[in-house]
């Protein structure tokens, strides 16, 4: 059965403050957001931010908004479906390319 609110409970609705998920996603929110909200894993796989990983909803937007320190490399490898030792190579050789770069420097002259 179709339910219908009278004037008054629409006015309150439309003049309540937005609750804090609906401050923190606001109006258009993000695919990731929605996935946080509702508790519902992304089904994207073609997106880049899919990874195989259920504990995190599939996204790694959302494990990178889960856990804000970051990960271990042990955990990132768990993620990813690679071992240890390779995620310790892919770190070192983007050090490598920092230091390169010059982007090391910069960061330990702050």
């Amino acid at each position: 059965m179709f339910y219908r609110k009278d004037g008054r409970q629409q006015q309150d609705e439309i003049n309540s403050t937005p609750s804090p998920e609906e401050t923190q996603y606001g109006a258009e929110p993000k695919c990731f957001e929605v996935h946080e909200k509702w508790d519902v894993e992304c089904d994207q796989t073609q997106c880049r931010n899919w990874m195989d990983f259920e504990g995190d909803l599939n996204c790694a937007m959302v494990c990178a908004r889960k856990f804000p320190a970051g990960l271990s490399l042990r955990e990132v490898a768990d993620r990813m479906g690679v071992s240890f030792p390779r995620v310790s190579q892919i770190e070192h050789g983007a050090f490598k390319k920092m230091a390169a770069t010059g982007i090391i420097k910069e960061l330990d002259d702050e």
